[in-house]
């Protein structure tokens, strides 16, 4: 990547729907240039999807919560068997293994208590090896930004 190719992919991470008129006016560059160049970015799989994000609260859904799960064994199958259940439910949001002491990190935005707690009878009680599960309910959000920094393919173009 070089630098054109590091702002447009700065530029698209804040607002994915701009033209490519409008993203070559940001990036200093042409609007065939920039749509070359999102297409290479998107062949080679650094730009993955172009989605708008949904506020949750309008969407009935302003109880968020981050629940984590430990399994008895922390094995692959026991891993395996929890992301089965967890994919297949639709108020989680973003889950992830992890390493250390749990097993999962899930966020999921749900619509009341009774749907939380008939999530987790669902995904913990489904899974005969989660020994445990725990759960934060969101009540301020201090950053909500999914764009991942781009410092480190500015600091290898510069060295390259």
């Amino acid at each position: 990547m070089d630098a054109l190719d590091i702002r447009i992919v700065e530029a698209l991470q804040k607002r994915g729907d701009i033209t490519h008129a409008e993203l070559a006016g940001l990036v200093g560059s042409t609007a065939s240039t920039c749509l070359r160049r999102v297409r290479d970015l998107q062949k080679s799989g650094i730009l993955i999807e172009n989605i708008y994000r949904a506020d949750a609260a309008r969407l009935g859904r302003s109880l968020r919560a981050i629940i984590t799960a430990t399994t008895k064994d922390h094995t692959r199958a026991d891993r395996d068997a929890l992301a089965k259940c967890i994919r297949a439910e639709p108020a989680i949001a973003y889950a992830y293994g992890v390493t250390g002491e749990l097993d999962a990190i899930l966020i999921g935005n749900f619509k009341d208590m009774v749907e939380y707690q008939e999530v987790c009878d669902r995904l913990f009680d489904g899974v005969e090896s989660v020994v445990r599960y725990t759960t934060h309910f969101i009540s301020e959000t201090y950053k909500d930004e999914p764009a991942i920094p781009c410092d480190v393919a500015r600091d290898q173009s510069a060295d390259g």
